[in-house]
């Protein structure tokens, strides 16, 4: 609203002639557009400390205000069945959909409520944290770069480069780790206390 009250008025004042940064004008039929125009700042400005206002408040009672279940908002979808923060393993066990908002029917059934069996946990791998993308993808564009300035030796070293850690990456078998189905139980345990 305060945008479309600061702005859409400066619009038609365009159209009517009105340039950029007056320091004042002689059409008093503009007066109307500008006063309008100024509410709109002021609903901007009010929208811009109440944002302020909420940071302040959120920072000065964050404890009290802390999620710990991971559905605030009493959610439909199983992404709200994760425990917040969310562990590095998302699901422990992967979750079996039989109906079409499967976290609200097991909350109304409280099925939500029920531990899984140890039996349930299985061995997952996941994979292993590299910093190798963030760099092949610097390369990539310090590629671009020396195209489009014609810096030839530096695009021919970056793609050479950028090929090289490229078959190291694909050729690297060792790009995973097993979270064992005990350390899964165990996490989940501890995340839903």
């Amino acid at each position: 609203l305060g945008f479309l009250l600061a702005f859409m008025p400066l619009y038609a004042l365009g159209l009517m002639g009105a340039v950029r940064r007056l320091d004042h004008y002689d059409d008093p039929s503009w007066r109307p557009f500008f006063i309008v125009s100024g509410i709109g700042v002021l609903f901007i400005g009010l929208g811009v400390a109440l944002f302020i206002l909420q940071l302040i408040v959120s920072f000065f009672q964050r404890n009290k205000l802390r999620d710990t279940t991971g559905d605030p908002w009493h959610g439909r979808t199983l992404e709200w069945s994760v425990p917040s923060p969310a562990p590095f393993y998302n699901f422990a066990i992967s979750p079996v959909v039989t109906h079409r908002d499967e976290w609200w029917h097991r909350k109304q059934t409280g099925a939500d409520k029920q531990l899984p069996p140890k039996s349930a946990y299985q061995d997952i791998w996941l994979p292993k944290n590299s910093g190798l993308g963030l760099v092949i993808g610097v390369l990539a564009g310090l590629v671009g770069f020396a195209i489009i300035w014609h810096i030839w030796w530096l695009a021919g070293l970056s793609v050479m480069t950028l090929v090289v850690l490229l078959i190291r990456r694909t050729l690297t078998d060792e790009n995973e780790y097993k979270v064992s189905a005990e350390e899964l139980y165990q996490l989940d345990r501890k995340a839903r206390a």
